[in-house]
């Protein structure tokens, strides 16, 4: 009967332990921020996240990078043919 009584005394104080924890308040200044919808909010840390967690900021990260990518790389331009001058 003392285990039983040792056991119910356990499991109750860690019940009474696991009701008193909680997170403690600014731990994470992501909470605050908002998500970003554009590529420019992506770019402005101070207000939004960056976080890669969220599957909206990855998405949108993954977006902007191509789009960056694209603007980055010289557009190739053919040079006309000779077949195609008017001779």
């Amino acid at each position: 009967m003392t285990i039983r009584t040792l056991v119910f005394t356990v499991v109750a104080c860690a019940s009474a332990a696991s009701m008193t924890a909680f997170a403690h308040p600014g731990g994470h200044d992501d909470d605050e921020k908002l998500i970003p919808t554009t590529c420019a909010q992506l770019a402005d840390k101070e207000r939004y996240t960056d976080d890669i967690s969220y599957p909206e900021v990855k998405a949108l990260k993954e977006r902007c990078d191509a789009e960056k990518k694209v603007q980055v790389e010289p557009r190739k331009t053919t040079a006309p043919r000779s077949s195609d001058k008017d001779s």
